[in-house]
């Protein structure tokens, strides 16, 4: 029996396509699975004076909490989830309806007192991971770093700021510091104290002003194993805005910024700023530090979660043909401005040559984003040329101007 060619060819290509629509939904259903979890729950509604159209909406919001709680307590840590209890009952309640992706009630049954459902409900699990995460509740237990608080305080009757790492030894208690010191301390980050050191450490002169830079900071915590230092000031002042005669308003600022003592990465940073009204100045100065305070920490524990948390990329060896290399000054200013870029580490020359070098470098990203970030620097006088990016190497012609 003659079959040609062309009955061939359309059979093996009937075959593929088929296989294509057989797999593909496969497929599309296995990621899925990855991002989503779909879990049978029950919940349970009170019956008030006959109304059951409401006890049953009650029963499935109940069950769509248990959904919910049921997920997270599958792919969070016991320990990140005790330890932050109150942030994850805050998360979970008032945000059901993100986590939620569908669902549907498989069976219903009303008593006298109480109506019971049972749900099926689809949880999303890209959602729940982002907003515990920012709560503070860890997918892994990576231990949190310990925190020094470097800010200094200006009430208003205090001519200048007021700092506990001077040579005066300041230490007085201050609204704002200590609100935001406990809102972070709440989100489960160890806090230094800072009287410990004050009272056993001699600070350097160099030390002893109200505005630290980041370097500064990070070198006058060496010796505490601070993780992060979060430097900053807070400031309080009367508002100009006047209710009748005896209520007078008043402002506080607290801004800060967070630093990684182990790269110097700023990973966090805030302004905030309360306002409130009161007869009483002492009372309502207090309240504005206290809750511009307690807002920052609030916004810089969780910054620094989100910060602490990522995974950093795995580095992968680049190699980096470079020629043009015969003009020393011109080499040296590409490598400096090479080392420079984000993700770069570990540069080291392999082999130089009169007019050309090979350098390798370990990466966090892949050979084409660093083309791209090589393209965007400036380099004076010098050109470049980028002619060949492959996975692992780049070839570079250094041009004179």
């Amino acid at each position: 029996m003659f079959v040609s060619i062309k009955t061939i060819i359309r059979f093996v290509f009937a075959v593929f396509f088929f296989s294509i629509v057989l797999i593909l939904p496969a497929f599309v259903q296995a990621k899925n699975q990855i991002s989503t979890k779909t879990v049978m729950v029950m919940g349970t509604g009170k019956i008030y004076q006959d109304n059951s159209a409401k006890a049953r909406e009650e029963a499935i919001a109940d069950s769509l909490v248990s959904a919910v709680e049921r997920v997270a307590m599958e792919i969070f840590p016991l320990e990140s989830m005790v330890r932050n209890f109150q942030a994850f009952n805050e998360m979970i309640y008032n945000n059901t309806n993100k986590f939620i992706l569908d669902y549907k009630v498989l069976a219903e049954f009303p008593s006298t007192n109480t109506y019971r459902v049972m749900v099926e409900a689809t949880v999303s699990i890209i959602i729940l991971e982002k907003l515990m995460s920012s709560a503070g509740i860890l997918l892994e237990e990576k231990p949190l770093p310990k925190i020094l608080v470097l800010i200094s305080d200006q009430n208003l009757n205090d001519l200048s700021p007021n700092y506990w790492w001077g040579q005066k030894k300041y230490l007085s208690e201050s609204f704002s510091i200590t609100s935001l010191v406990n809102t972070i301390k709440t989100k489960g980050f160890p806090i230094i104290d800072n009287h410990i050191i004050s009272q056993n450490t001699r600070v350097n002169p160099i030390y002893d002003k109200p505005d630290l830079n980041d370097i500064e900071a990070i070198n006058l915590s060496l010796g505490s194993q601070a993780g992060v230092v979060i430097i900053g000031k807070s400031v309080a002042s009367i508002s100009p805005n006047i209710i009748g005669e005896n209520i007078r308003s008043f402002k506080a600022v607290v801004s800060a910024r967070a630093i990684r003592t182990d790269t110097g990465a700023e990973i966090a940073t805030t302004i905030q700023t309360s306002v409130t009204a009161n007869t009483d100045e002492i009372a309502g100065v207090r309240d504005a530090l206290s809750r511009a305070g307690s807002i920052a920490g609030e916004d810089l524990a969780s910054q620094i979660v989100t910060s602490w948390q990522k995974q950093e990329k795995p580095s992968n060896s680049l190699e980096i043909i470079v020629e043009g290399t015969g003009d020393i000054a011109n080499f040296e200013k590409f490598r400096r401005i090479l080392k420079e870029i984000s993700g770069v580490k570990n540069l080291r020359i392999k082999e130089l040559k009169p007019d050309e070098a090979v350098i390798i470098v370990d990466l966090q990203g892949t050979a084409k984003e660093l083309a791209d970030a090589l393209m965007l620097k400036a380099f004076g006088l010098i050109g470049i040329n980028i002619y060949e990016v492959s996975q692992d190497r780049l070839r570079i012609e250094l041009i004179a101007g």
